[in-house]
């Protein structure tokens, strides 16, 4: 369940996201008008995570979590296909070699 929260004035939204806490600032001030859009808009979020579709870089593009989530994601989609494109092994295997 996503919360509204405001700091210094500016609505800020916490969610969880693949498991992830996720807190993203919008540039919405703090007023009753703001927060109810705001709740219309995670209601739709929220949606959008519980039937798989959700694109975190297409709600806060400018976010820095926003690579990395989708990463996350096209790993986490190619672990449970069975038949990963050859791409997306080739990333997984790259990453996972950085280490070495």
């Amino acid at each position: 369940m996503a919360s509204i929260r405001a700091r210094r004035g500016k609505l800020f939204v916490d969610f969880r996201y693949m498991n992830m806490r996720c807190r993203e600032t919008t540039n919405l001030t703090d007023t009753p008008a703001n927060r109810k859009k705001l709740a219309k808009i995670i209601e739709k979020m929220e949606a959008e995570i519980t039937l798989g579709i959700f694109d975190y870089a297409a709600y806060f593009p400018k976010s820095e979590r926003a690579q990395e989530l989708t990463a996350l994601a096209d790993r986490a989609e190619a672990c449970i296909s069975r038949n990963p494109t050859f791409e997306q092994f080739a990333d997984i295997w790259y990453e996972e070699k950085k280490i070495e």
